[in-house]
């Protein structure tokens, strides 16, 4: 078993969407209803933090700069120079008041993919989007909970995807030219009691899961099966993702927006981001090419 510990000065309301920065040795999350993106440098532990003016479910590095990001009125770029959001202008669930984008990563071919969830997660008004290149949008799933963790394998050929309610991991053929999935069939299924969250592929074809409500991540094998656990001294891990200089290291975001009183006196780091050293080596997060 491993035992992560907290790390930078910062303590989110609701941490999620960590994303590890190899060129500049940064990584980012979100405060996701707050609407702010933290960058932390490593070399010196200075945070930066930036306010988007709406909920942020989920950033990801861009190639030529920035962030792309998915937040309450859709996808969007946020130039980090300027302290700047532009959202498209044909958007998806704009004019949907009734959801919020949730989680997201980038395809092996550049593409964003991101879904949304109601503000409860109690309906299944969910819905998982493509943004392409050439910014245009594409429906690929609907009829969701809450849309979270996600990654493709090796080859490409297969995407991965967490449905938190539905406690599974399900996986679907994918199609790299087009970003279109198929064949959905369940990958790993949870008991109605654990609530699968973030999550984050090394190279092994292993998953590392945050389980919220559950103050853990675990590791589990190409297959499904489980190979060990990281505890935390919090009960809601919701992300995470490798980083470092060798890309060993795993960063946990964590929330604090469940909790009374009383619990955030018990557990004074929720909310912080976490790190524990594993033995594997992560899958790099890839960058928007559009």
């Amino acid at each position: 078993m491993l035992i992560a510990e907290p790390v930078f000065d910062i303590r989110a309301e609701h941490g999620e969407g960590p994303v590890w920065d190899p060129i500049n040795q940064e990584l980012f999350w979100v405060d996701l209803i707050q609407g702010k993106v933290h960058r932390a440098h490593i070399a010196n532990g200075q945070i930066e933090t930036y306010q988007l003016g709406q909920p942020v479910g989920v950033i990801a590095l861009r190639q030529q700069g920035g962030l792309v990001v998915a937040v309450r009125d859709g996808f969007g770029f946020f130039d980090l120079d300027a302290n700047r959001l532009e959202l498209l202008e044909e958007n998806a669930e704009k004019d949907n008041p009734e959801v919020r984008f949730n989680d997201g990563a980038i395809d092996p071919d550049g593409r964003f993919l991101a879904g949304t969830m109601s503000w409860d997660g109690v309906d299944r008004l969910g819905k998982l989007f493509a943004l392409h290149k050439d910014h245009s949008i594409t429906l690929l799933e609907q009829n969701l909970f809450i849309s979270n963790g996600m990654t493709w394998s090796g080859d490409g050929e297969t995407y991965f995807f967490i449905d938190t309610l539905q406690h599974a991991v399900f996986a679907y053929d994918y199609d790299s030219t087009t970003g279109q999935i198929s064949n959905r069939r369940i990958h790993i299924q949870f008991e109605h009691t654990e609530f699968p969250d973030g999550m984050a592929a090394d190279t092994d074809g292993g998953f590392w899961i945050a389980f919220y409500g559950g103050s853990k991540v675990v590791h589990y094998g190409s297959d499904g099966s489980e190979i060990e656990q990281v505890k935390l001294p919090v009960m809601h891990p919701t992300s995470c993702c490798f980083g470092g200089p060798n890309l060993s290291t795993l960063f946990i975001t964590t929330s604090q927006i469940a909790l009374s009183d009383r619990l955030k006196s018990d557990h004074p780091t929720a909310g912080y981001v976490f790190r524990v050293e594993t033995l594997v080596e992560g899958v790099p997060q890839r960058r928007f090419a559009g």
